[in-house]
């Protein structure tokens, strides 16, 4: 039965056995139950934590208490097994089952049946003689599981302090029947049977036949004093294991109680920190509101100036090409007719030029001189080239100042200040003149027979301007004539 916890009830000592008994009988603390597995084995589950195993949850408090014990016999080894082995021998003596003694103990079987009393006198005189010799023995041998083990202390008979002398064999097999008997009758009736079946009436036990006188020993106050002792002993053995196992589960429901309050304090804990972060979310989302918000305000506000200020850039665009066109519808009219008379002066001084061709081809005519009138020619050519444009150009010029002079002052400034043309560059003869006026004076002094052509003078070269001038004196004049 206290195999798993190392205790065998017939080597270990009763306090050992006696531990080992109240661990196989020990209540499961709170929150434990006990159940089966899958193979049928015992298991003991937690229902608080969840916790499960195959053993008692007592089982080590309950080793802790065999360990302790086996190591104080182990070192208070000498002189511990006098009184236990004196306490085995009575025990022996008055026919306690399960109680075996070394043959130096039990002496002559004649005295323990009650065979004389010359044994039992001699047992008594030399129990001094005993306590001596038990000395030299080790620890006694513990008891031994009986059939009956387990019984209630008012059920158990064997262990009152005092027990009549032992019976013959057949009256102690009488009462061990009588006993089965009664036990097996209270058995059933904690199992409960029917109330009718309860209501019969029973019929009582056959009454034990009347013990044989016998010769009782002569009981010493020593032994008695000796049995007292042991039940008192082992009476403080068990109110010792049952107040370290009291006080144990009371240790371990405070550990429980202690491990509850840490973990609601924990929880509390978590509770308030997940609120305050809760708390400090709420926050920062009001706070990022808020910017996101003002951000979008003030976005608001950068649109609607940007806004204004292009409608007033607007305004002030529309009111400057207003007058932008106002004045350039003024200057539109005054360039057209810019162009027109320019356009016209243009044509005028065309015609004048093609006249003044015309009258200058009939004079080279008229001269004669066809080499010179070539070279002429083409020297007015080059300098027709030139100052023509110019004269051109002049003319307009004069023209364009002229009518800027007499435009009405809602004109706009810019056509009244108008710069003048500048004066036309002046032109040097050519070379190809040059070169005619040399050939001219060679000519002069030829003295070969031919007749030389005599050429007139040309005319001294004039300015452009003047020349233009001259031509028009020269035209005119023909005209009047």
């Amino acid at each position: 039965m206290c195999a798993y916890l190392g205790v065998s009830a017939s080597n270990d000592d009763p306090y050992v056995v006696e531990v080992a008994r109240l661990a196989i009988s020990a209540p499961l603390p709170p929150h434990w139950v006990e159940g089966e597995d899958e193979d049928g084995n015992p298991l003991f589950t937690n229902r608080q934590t969840g916790q499960s195993q195959p053993s008692h949850p007592l089982d080590a408090y309950f080793l802790e208490l065999i360990k302790r014990r086996k190591r104080e016999l182990a070192v208070h080894s000498d002189g511990v097994g006098i009184r236990s082995s004196l306490a085995a021998k009575r025990l022996y003596e008055i026919g306690v089952p399960g109680i075996e003694l070394p043959p130096e103990l039990k002496g002559p079987q004649t005295g323990k049946a009650g065979g004389g009393g010359a044994m039992w006198e001699e047992e008594v005189d030399g129990e001094e003689e005993d306590a001596a010799a038990a000395q030299n023995f080790g620890p006694l041998l513990t008891i031994e599981e009986a059939e009956d083990e387990g019984r209630d202390e008012d059920e158990d008979h064997h262990k009152t302090a005092k027990q009549p002398p032992p019976l013959p064999q057949q009256q102690q097999q009488q009462q061990k029947e009588a006993q089965r008997q009664q036990q097996h009758l209270l058995l059933e009736d904690f199992d409960g049977f029917d109330e009718e079946e309860e209501e019969k009436e029973t019929p009582p036990p056959p009454a034990p036949p009347a013990p044989a006188p016998a010769v009782a020993p002569a009981a010493t106050v020593q032994d008695e004093k000796d049995e007292d002792d042991v039940d008192m002993a082992e009476a403080e053995r068990r109110r010792k294991a049952q107040w370290e196992l009291d006080e144990w589960a009371r240790r371990q429901e405070e550990e429980e109680q202690q491990q509850q309050q840490r973990a609601a304090e924990a929880e509390r804990q978590q509770q308030q920190q997940q609120q305050l972060q809760a708390e400090r979310e709420k926050e920062r989302m009001e706070a990022m509101k808020k910017e996101k918000e003002r951000a979008e305000r003030e976005e608001r506000e950068r649109e609607e100036e940007a806004a204004r200020q292009r409608q007033q850039r607007l305004r002030a665009a529309e009111a400057e090409g207003e007058k932008d066109d106002a004045d350039l519808g003024v200057d539109a009219e005054a360039e057209r007719r810019r162009l027109k008379e320019q356009e016209e002066k243009e044509k005028a001084a065309a015609k004048k030029a093609a006249e003044r061709q015309a009258l200058l081809d009939a004079l080279r005519e008229a001269d004669g001189d066809l080499g010179a009138d070539e070279e002429e020619e083409e020297e007015e050519e080059e300098e027709e080239e030139v100052v023509l444009p110019t004269l051109a150009k002049g003319i307009s010029g004069v023209a364009v100042l002229r009518q800027a002079a007499s435009m009405d002052s809602g004109i706009s400034a810019t056509a009244q200040l108008l710069p003048p043309p500048p004066p036309p560059p002046l032109v040097e003869p050519s070379a190809a003149a040059a070169a005619a006026e040399d050939s001219g004076g060679e000519n002069d002094d030829d003295s070969d027979g031919d007749d030389d052509v005599t050429l007139a003078p040309h005319p001294p070269k004039l300015p452009p301007t003047a020349a233009v001038e001259r031509e028009e004196r020269l035209v005119l004049g023909k005209e009047e004539e």
